[in-house]
């Protein structure tokens, strides 16, 4: 039995043994009691340091700071996580950059909770699942990868007359006395308790930029009930996880109730029709083949990661309001986004990663194309190809590797350690940690922080680290400006200042999708250092934005695309000359003059 069995049991032995002393048996356990408790604690150091090596048993067992009352109730890995582990975070950095990601979390460490891991593929109503045991609850947490699905939950839950609110990077919204909140990953409130929480798309986690939120989520949500959406390749590392936190877990598996088959011959683009929803994977190819689309009396709804949450909210209502008969879509759609869409025909096999042109995997090709035949509006769901079809066809049939690896972030604990936050990321950044965890890469934590100080900002290193936490691409300079200014007003005690459209002229797609962004940085950094904004007219400002938006890809896309004037293929939004790169290449090599 464990030590604190044992315990208890001497506990519970001690008044007979005092009123006892001379009989026998009293000496007789006198005699073990040291010897027993000698034994069962090697065994129980062991079984512990075994389990996690990484740990510092020798700061654990320190004489004057041990917590030996807990021994009764609690085993040694309890007692490591809560209270070993933040005492010595303050002054031993070492002990941060090796620490297991789990002991990040000592409250969730000191709850048990309950896992349910629903598993299944695209349209398979694990999400469903979840949702109907969140909805019973008295309150609750559901945490999803896109504010667009964050939004739907809220609706959903607010339609059932539950107060829901929503919290995601872009945007805010609380409802007096809530009861449940809706909202993205990283957005999850470690402090808060719930009774049941859902966590979607649970693959994530091994994202290499963003799976750290759903490590953080999974390791520190603090529900006693926590269910888990998952594609099937997740499962194995899920529950390696929640086995090495000491909670409890159930699976429960979900199958598509309508089947999904892959069409006999690749498709020709004019045969295309009404319910399908066609993808590429670039936003210049989906705005271009939406236009083709509408020269030949075709109406589409259109979506792209790029397009503002309300713009996207927009064409998906047409879609399903019958406005528009078609889906023209990047890899957005493979994400929660519930169409009523019977066949997915793919324009292309291969997309840009952000590194690398590369063919589609089959994980990504089951995601996208699992969105077709949507259960309760068609008996099948069709997967097609204009080219590659057979490429398309394997992707579906191909069994998806398991996950091996969830990302894992820096902790707040990194605020408690007396050193320069630049060097706690730096150390963090260079140390290994524990299987399965990989560590997220914050080279843009510590270029971003390097920049704050190279402008001359003298910030507290909780300041400096809710910089880093800001959502916005710095490598834009006309970005990175924008959020200087508003450290500036920050640090003058001045009010932020919203951004504006310029004025003049109608502003192009490319130039409003830039404003949504600065919008969105405005709301952001206001958010992250508690200033006061106007958010009425932040919403309608963003409205109004996407509006316009919305107007352009309804009645004036072809003016916002434009064409090489030699071989007719779309040229990037913002390229001002009249020859795509190509052909611009083969007329220069004409040109060129001759050498004999």
């Amino acid at each position: 039995e464990p030590l604190g069995a044992t315990l208890r049991r001497f506990v519970t032995a001690a008044p007979w043994l005092g009123a006892n002393a001379a009989s026998p048996l009293a000496g007789k356990l006198s005699a073990r009691y040291a010897a027993v408790l000698l034994s069962i604690s090697a065994r129980d150091i062991a079984s512990f340091t075994a389990a996690q090596p990484e740990a510092n048993m020798d700061g654990l067992l320190e004489k004057g700071a041990f917590p030996v009352q807990e021994l009764l109730q609690h085993p040694l890995s309890y007692l490591y996580s809560v209270f070993y582990i933040p005492r010595a975070i303050r002054s031993s950095l070492k002990l941060l950059v090796a620490l297991n990601p789990k002991d990040e979390y000592p409250e969730a460490r000191a709850m048990q909770r309950h896992f349910i891991l629903h598993t299944g593929g695209t349209n398979t109503g694990k999400t469903y699942a979840g949702f109907e045991r969140l909805r019973k609850a008295k309150t609750g947490v559901y945490l999803a990868p896109l504010r667009l699905l964050a939004l739907e939950a809220q609706e959903r839950l607010l339609d059932l007359g539950v107060a829901c609110s929503l919290t995601t990077g872009e945007e805010e919204d609380r409802r007096e006395g809530d009861t449940h909140v809706a909202a993205t990953a990283e957005k999850l409130d470690l402090s808060a308790r719930y009774d049941v929480a859902v966590i979607d798309e649970c693959q994530m986690i091994a994202d290499r930029e963003r799976g750290f939120a759903w490590t953080r989520a999974i390791l520190g949500v603090l529900a006693p009930e926590v269910h888990l959406c998952a594609a099937p390749e997740a499962r194995d590392l899920l529950i390696r996880i929640i086995e090495s936190t000491g909670d409890t877990w159930e699976e429960i598996r979900h199958l598509r109730k309508t089947p999904l088959v892959c069409m006999r011959r690749e498709i020709d683009f004019d045969d295309v029709k009404p319910g399908d929803a066609l993808i590429t994977f670039s936003k210049l190819g989906v705005l271009s083949v939406a236009e083709d689309l509408r020269a030949h009396g075709k109406e589409p709804a259109i979506i792209y990661g790029a397009l503002p949450y309300s713009t996207r909210r927009r064409q998906m209502e047409g879609f399903l309001e019958g406005r528009m008969q078609y889906v023209i879509s990047t890899d957005a759609i493979g994400m929660g986004l519930n169409l009523p869409i019977r066949r997915v025909i793919f324009l292309d096999t291969r997309k840009f990663d952000g590194v690398e042109r590369r063919d589609l995997k089959p994980a990504e090709i089951q995601q996208i194309a699992g969105r077709a035949g949507r259960y309760g509006m068609y008996d099948k769901g069709y997967v097609g190809a204009t080219e590659n079809l057979d490429f398309i066809r394997e992707g579906l049939e191909a069994a998806v590797p398991p996950l091996e690896t969830a990302v894992a972030g820096f902790s707040e604990l990194v605020l408690q350690v007396e050193h320069d936050l630049l060097e706690v990321l730096t150390e963090w950044n260079k140390m290994p940690t524990v299987a399965p965890y990989v560590k997220l890469d914050v080279s843009r934590y510590i270029t971003l922080i390097g920049k704050v100080r190279q402008e001359g900002f003298s910030l507290t290193r909780e300041q400096e680290l809710r910089c880093a936490n800001i959502p916005f691409d710095e490598t834009e300079e006309e970005l990175l400006e924008l959020f200087f200014s508003f450290l500036r007003c920050f640090r003058e005690g001045q009010p932020l200042s919203c951004p504006e459209l310029p004025e003049g002229h109608a502003p192009t797609l490319p130039q409003l999708e830039q404003y949504c962004r600065k919008l969105d940085l405005y709301f952001s950094f206001s958010k992250a250092f508690g200033c006061l904004i106007d958010r009425d007219a932040l919403y309608d400002k963003r409205e109004d934005a996407a509006e316009s938006i919305n107007q352009i890809l309804l009645y004036n896309l072809k003016n916002n695309i434009r064409f090489c004037a030699r071989c007719g293929a779309a040229l990037p939004l913002h390229q001002s000359g009249r020859l795509c790169q190509s052909c611009y290449r083969k007329i220069s090599a004409l040109r060129r003059p001759t050498r004999w």
